[in-house]
């Protein structure tokens, strides 16, 4: 098993991060959802395209990343009250890097005034699902996840309290 310890964790920075976090998504996206994505909709996935996501991030959230040995191995990032994305490389899960990753958000979202933080999973992933009950969360609502395409595939939203 790896040893939590062996991790870095940084804030991201605008600019040089979003080449680090794009393909780290890409790459997370195709590990953790099969079968709970469409294949096409996976293997359409672009660096370009996840870049300029990213840039705009940046911009307008924070963003954390867990490196071990100078690689990015997981990130997280939150927008007001909101952590959108948390991905951890699956050989590099049950370390405690998404554990740490999301207590870096929930910090955030707290030193920003928020006493309650959300974030939206997949319906269909339960070992995600899992993790966020583990952790406190308190499941409060389901809805279309928004891909046009693909009207059926709905998300969950869970909520927890970031009060010190």
């Amino acid at each position: 098993m790896i040893v939590s310890t062996a991790y870095r964790y940084r804030m991201a920075l605008p600019g040089p991060d979003e080449a680090v976090i794009a393909p780290l998504k890409i790459i997370c996206w195709r590990e953790s959802y099969p079968g709970l994505l469409p294949r096409e909709m996976l293997d359409g996935l672009s660096l370009d395209r996840e870049i300029r996501q990213w840039r705009a991030s940046l911009s307008q959230g924070i963003a954390w990343i867990a490196e071990t040995e100078g690689l990015p191995v997981g990130f997280a990032h939150t927008r007001g009250g909101e952590v959108t994305t948390l991905y951890v490389l699956r050989d590099h899960q049950g370390a405690g890097i998404g554990r740490r990753l999301i207590t870096h958000m929930f910090d955030e979202i707290s030193c920003l005034g928020h006493r309650r933080a959300h974030l939206w999973v997949l319906e269909k992933n339960e070992l995600a699902r899992e993790f966020y009950v583990h952790l406190g969360g308190a499941l409060v609502a389901r809805r279309p996840c928004g891909f046009r395409a693909y009207p059926e595939i709905m998300e969950l939203c869970y909520e927890f309290d970031v009060e010190s």
